[in-house]
């Protein structure tokens, strides 16, 4: 039978687990985000230039 202190030490173990894998999905889910405004950025930036070339 485990006692109360290694049931806390696990505990504690267990709450970063949790909260390390919650950060890993954060940064997961930011990255997408950003690549796609990255990706909207550069279709915007394209369409000006090529409206830019058909005006010259």
């Amino acid at each position: 039978m485990a006692s109360h202190v290694e049931q806390a030490v696990a505990a504690r173990i267990a709450a970063v687990r949790a909260r390390h894998e919650q950060q890993r999905q954060d940064r997961a889910a930011r990255a997408v985000r950003r690549r796609a405004g990255v990706d909207a950025r550069n279709r915007a930036k394209l369409r000006r230039l090529a409206i830019e070339q058909d005006t010259e």
